[in-house]
Order: C-alpha cells, then structure tokens, then sequence
C-alpha cells in the first residue's frame, strides 16, 4: 500500500510519494534456508552416528538343531535310525548259516527236508530259516504279510493246481534240527498249519537289536511245515510248484 503527502501551503509545490506496503528481506530468507539445510544435514548426521552406537550394543546367539548330548560329547543332530532284518536259509558251505538280504521275490530258498517230487497225499515236510536285524538296526517287530505263487516260469515247473492244493503252517522259535525232525508240536505258532499258501498272520514277532553298532541282533528261528493234502487228486503227480513268502518289518514297540 502507498500514501501522498503533501507539503504545507506556502512551500513550493512539492510532491513526494512514500511506499508504505510490506517488504521482503531476501536476505533473511536465504539466511533461514541455508539454516534449515544446515539442521537437515545435522540430523542425518545425528542418525548416523546412533545407528553405529546401537549396532555396537547389539548381541547376537545362534543355535543348530541338536537334540542333546551324544554319549556326554558331542551334540547330535537331527537323523533317522536304521530299520532292517536279513534271513538265513542256511544256503552256506555243509547248510552253514548264510545271512542275506533279500528285498526282492523270489529270495532266499527254502530247504525242505523232502524234495517236492517225493511228497505223497499225507506227506508233511519241515524247512528252517532265521531272520535277525542287522549291525546298527533298531529293533524290530515283524510279520508274514503275503504268500503267493512265483511269477517265474508258471507251467509244469510251476503249477498253480500244486499251488492251490498245498498247506502250509509257520512255528516260531524252533531251532534248525528240531525243525527238520518235525518236532514242532505245542510250538509258537505264527500261521497255522493247513492254511492256503496265500495264509498270512496278523501275529507279530520281535526281533531285538544288536548289542552295539556293529553287532546284530539275535536270531529269530522259524519252521515251515509244508503238507500235501491226503485227499490231493491224483492230477497233481509229477508237478512242482514255487511258493514264496514275503516277511516284512515295522519300528519294534
């Protein structure tokens, strides 16, 4: 805003014009700038220099999945134990034991105490084997869990009447020569005698650890009876056939 102020009269004619509106120190403005800018950096500073002086106060721990104490020295990590059985159908050098594993059909043989092509309606043959854990294993519970015939070589060699016809039984806890006496009577049993090939038992048996890592655990005697019916038809002569077992094992209780 501005105002004219005029002289008094008498005086030359004088007229002066004053400003009276606002004015803008740059100066000052500038000088608040670079003040702000000044604090600004400051602070940055400031912040700085605190996150230094908290990571300096920071303290770290870590840890690794150990479950404890390995035998008072060293943790043990986090693993899963070993879980497996072998057999022994006594296949070794003079029927010496002769452990093995076999996962897979038709597996280890079963020495009858009678070969097939000489059982007669009535006739009853005995064949012994052992399973056990081996060296390192947990303890195991097992049980017979399928019989069927073998795929291999199904004919004559192999039939499926002979097959149909057989009976079987399983004992636990009959030693080698015990078995092959047929000696099993008021035995354990696991499958009853005269059952179907295709028998199997929900009767579990165990099967301990080894002592240490390196040593197995002890063995499991069993006894198959193997019987050719007395009423088998006399279609079945001169035929043999393959049956095969399948033993299979859980974490032992």
């Amino acid at each position: 805003m501005s105002a004219i102020v005029r002289t008094t009269t008498g005086w030359p004619s004088l007229s002066i014009s004053i400003f009276l509106g606002d004015f803008v120190d740059t100066t000052v403005k500038e000088n608040r700038w670079t003040r702000g800018r000044a604090l600004l950096a400051g602070g940055l500073v400031l912040g700085l220099g605190a996150a230094a002086t908290l990571a300096a106060w920071t303290d770290n721990e870590w840890v690794f999945g150990g479950s404890g104490e390995g035998n008072g020295t060293e943790p043990r990590t986090p693993g899963t134990g070993v879980y497996r059985m072998q057999q022994n159908t006594w296949t070794g050098i003079a029927a010496a034991a002769n452990w093995t594993d076999e996962p897979n059909a038709n597996g280890g043989a079963l020495t009858f105490t009678l070969e097939p092509e000489k059982m007669v309606p009535g006739k009853t043959v005995y064949s012994s084997m052992q399973l056990r854990t081996v060296a390192g294993s947990e303890a195991l519970d097992v049980s017979l869990a399928e019989g069927i015939q073998s795929a291999l070589n199904q004919g004559p060699d192999n039939s499926t009447a002979l097959y149909n016809a057989l009976r079987y039984g399983v004992y636990k806890g009959v030693d080698k020569a015990t078995c092959e006496a047929g000696t099993v009577a008021g035995a354990s049993v696991v499958v009853p005698e005269n059952s179907v090939l295709t028998a199997t038992s929900a009767t579990t048996f165990h099967l301990a650890a080894g002592a240490d890592a390196d040593t197995p655990g002890a063995p499991e005697n069993l006894c198959f009876a193997l019987t050719l019916p007395s009423t088998a038809s006399a279609d079945l002569q001169g035929l043999n056939t393959v049956p095969v077992w399948r033993f299979t094992s859980s974490v032992g209780q």
